[in-house]
């Protein structure tokens, strides 16, 4: 061998250890604990789903799961954590419709929310009601509850704003005045709602016993369709106002996963989804199980983005710019 395919053979050396170093190591994935973050805390629609995927999966892959809750900021914080995190497939979780369309034109992100991730898929989707409490003591409908906020500005709590596009839409059409309350947990959003100290907030699975327990009163379902526990209960739609609130349950692992690693956190995610006992728990909680592969993921995502920016801007929440 002459000098010049030695010293070529002796630089590709190391790639070529590197290379078959990282093979085998997917080839093991996983072969350790793996970390589930979601961007809100427990408590609420999102920390169900996070634990009962995180239980499917580490049946599945034969290590633990152990879900991270990373609340605050407007649930970006999590989605934050994944995308800094080590493309290896140890580090998933919950991306939500908020971290994506609605944080970008509310705050400064350590993200770029279409590049930052590798998209897996979405499980389910959260269904959202428009509760009241003993803060209005007189509202038991709809045009009721349009009628106060017309009379007085209400407070509305979430833990982001695009869980709350309907009550917006409906303030815009009805002359409403709405003041928006960020919380961190969903669960203390609910507590100051049935405490009286708020006015209304966007309600997921931990308002059903409250209002089952005549602690808050549901005067409308801000989803595409009616909630179980409430049949009686119509939509926004339903009552003539053209809004609903979509709010997918969508995962993601940092961008840059190997290919084969990516392929079986879908394949997993899938399976988590289609599972009975997973379906079962959601559905007790009030929550639409929807398996959706990544393609039919990011379209339902381009889908809701326009009426999501739209609401969001008439609402004057987004940033100033200039």
């Amino acid at each position: 061998m002459d000098r010049r395919g030695l010293l070529g053979g002796l630089l590709s050396a190391p790639i070529a250890r590197t290379a078959a170093a990282q093979g085998q190591a997917e080839g093991r994935w996983p072969s350790r604990e793996m970390s589930l973050v979601t961007g809100f805390g427990p408590g609420g629609g999102t920390d169900l789903v996070a634990r009962a995927v995180a239980a499917h999966m580490e049946k599945a892959f034969g290590v633990s799961v152990v879900v991270r809750n990373t609340p605050g900021a407007g649930g970006t914080l999590g989605p934050g954590r994944i995308a800094q995190s080590r493309p290896d497939g140890y580090t998933f979780g919950l991306v939500g419709l908020s971290a994506l369309v609605v944080a970008p034109l509310t705050m400064d992100l350590p993200y770029k929310p279409w590049e930052s991730f590798d998209f897996l898929g979405c499980t389910s989707e959260l269904r959202i009601g428009m509760p009241v409490g003993p803060s209005m003591p007189q509202v038991r409908t709809l045009a009721e509850f349009i009628a106060e906020g017309q009379r007085r500005p209400l407070t509305l709590a979430s833990t982001n704003p695009g869980s709350a596009v309907s009550f917006f839409d409906l303030a815009r059409a009805t002359g409403m005045r709405l003041s928006y309350v960020p919380f961190g947990s969903i669960t203390d959003a609910a507590s100051q709602v049935a405490g009286g100290h708020v006015d209304t907030y966007t309600g997921t699975s931990e308002m059903i016993p409250l209002v089952k327990g005549g602690n808050l009163r549901m005067v409308a379902s801000a989803s595409v369709d009616r909630w179980p526990e409430f049949p009686d209960v119509p939509t926004l739609i339903e009552q003539g106002h053209e809004t609903a609130t979509r709010q997918p349950i969508v995962w993601a692992g940092p961008a840059g996963l190997p290919a084969p690693v990516r392929g079986r956190l879908e394949a997993a995610l899938l399976a988590a989804a289609r599972d009975p006992e997973v379906q079962g728990r959601q559905n007790a909680a009030s929550i639409a199980p929807r398996p959706l592969g990544r393609d039919e993921t990011m379209a339902l995502l381009q889908r809701v983005r326009p009426g999501v920016e739209a609401a969001l801007e008439a609402s004057g929440m987004t940033r100033r710019r200039g």
